[in-house]
């Protein structure tokens, strides 16, 4: 099977040159990203109803600890970061870029038929513009609290060669939580605490941006008072309220150790590599598939997926046969491709004369998608009669590629140890 599958892959290099040439990410092309939120708070803790996530090249430097908020922050924190956010941003910073991370789980209120986990955007920038990401979030119930990188530079993207820097992930503290400074931490007067949308409503404080200190009865702040969030009565509406939300005193406590609001991850959408590699199906052992992802063609956004197809002709004489074909990810989720497969005859081993002497004649189309990074299923349709229809399912036979198995994981535990150079 070894010598097999190499010289499939010297047959289909051969046959595939009609085709455009697989590059490395051309720098001076647009890079469509992938961010996704991973909510590792518990059902009764705090509630956050977006995520803003601005692309720049340093130029929006949100906060910094004891200075007042920068005036577009403190502006659009009064409004609960309202949709009309994104097009004051462009306009405030020229050759920047900026989406939403709509509705992570609003851990108290219930959306049927809403998505599952994890939330995600998906967002097309420019290297050369956009090479570092900023994020910010409100927290309720409070006031002013939200979380955000004080440093515009720390999440960088793209190196200044304009390559992607990622799969990247960034964990999000409750000890990183920030108190704006735009009310006085009084929770009796607590604004918006029954319902996370209200607009800002509250005593004012001196604007200065700090740590924040803890709801009253907290980790951080024992002995403060009144507590209305951790202490005494939790509950703010009646129990058949639709908008009835509910504070653990321990849960929503995010002045804890260790407190963990969630994570960020930033991928190349669908270029992940995650689906590269051999797969085959246990029950038809001896033949199978290579699958490798490539970067778009140029001036395209969608990943091109390149498959081999190595199996026998359907006569029964056991004679090996070569498929190879390339296609585009769906646009609409990037799982599933649509594949024209050619046949390659004519060549000789190891010949510098094969470009010339190779034939490849279309032999079908195949539709290849997967459910995770370990199964899959293909749909095959020949242009010849003689040759049958059909549909299999698929197993990942070769390991996750080094350093991108914690892509594949769902859960929050997932891991990725970058080398400190």
């Amino acid at each position: 099977m070894k010598s097999a599958l190499q010289s499939l892959i010297t047959a289909c290099v051969v046959a595939l040159s009609p085709v455009a040439p697989i590059l490395a990410q051309d720098t001076n092309d647009a890079v469509r990203l992938k961010i996704q939120w991973y909510p590792t708070m518990s059902e009764d803790a705090l509630v956050h109803t977006r995520i803003f996530l601005a692309f720049h090249n340093g130029q929006f430097d949100s906060y910094d600890f004891d200075k007042p908020l920068s005036d577009f922050v403190s502006h659009w924190m009064a409004s609960s970061f309202s949709e009309e956010m994104i097009p004051a941003f462009l306009d405030t910073y020229p050759n920047t870029q900026a989406d939403w991370i709509w509705n992570p789980p609003m851990t108290n209120v219930g959306y049927p038929g809403g998505l599952p986990p994890p939330w995600r955007t998906t967002v097309t920038v420019d290297p050369t513009k956009h090479r570092f990401l900023s994020y910010l979030s409100r927290l309720h119930p409070s006031n002013d609290a939200f979380i955000g990188n004080e440093d515009p530079f720390e999440i960088e993207l793209f190196d200044h060669n304009g390559k992607f820097m990622g799969p990247l992930f960034v964990d999000v503290y409750g000890n990183r939580v920030v108190d704006a400074g735009l009310c006085v931490n009084d929770e009796q007067n607590l604004s918006g605490i029954d319902h996370s949308g209200r607009i800002l409503s509250c005593p004012e404080s001196e604007g200065v941006a700090r740590l924040h200190p803890g709801f009253n009865g907290s980790h951080r702040n024992p002995d403060g008072l009144p507590q209305r969030i951790l202490g005494g009565e939790t509950l703010y509406h009646p129990p058949s309220s639709d908008l009835h939300l509910a504070y653990d005193p321990i849960n929503a406590d995010f002045s804890r150790p260790g407190y963990r609001i969630g994570r960020l991850r930033v991928t190349r959408w669908a270029a992940t590599g995650n689906w590269s590699g051999s797969w085959y199906s246990p029950e038809r052992a001896g033949e199978g598939f290579n699958v490798e992802l490539v970067e778009p063609a140029p001036g395209e956004a969608r990943t091109r997926i390149l498959v081999y197809w190595y199996t026998f002709k359907p006569d029964g004489s056991g004679e090996q046969v070569w498929l190879a074909g390339m296609g585009e990810l769906d646009a609409d989720d990037g799982v599933a491709a649509d594949v024209e497969m050619y046949l390659t005859t004519g060549g000789e081993f190891t010949s510098t004369s094969n470009p010339d002497l190779v034939d490849r004649e279309r032999w079908g189309t195949i539709r290849i998608g997967f459910g995770d990074c370990a199964s899959g299923r293909v749909f095959y349709q020949p242009d010849d009669p003689d040759w049958p229809s059909g549909d299999y399912y698929i197993n990942r036979l070769s390991p996750q590629i080094e350093g991108l198995g914690w892509v594949c994981q769902r859960t929050p535990d997932a891991r990725l140890i970058l080398p400190e150079d």
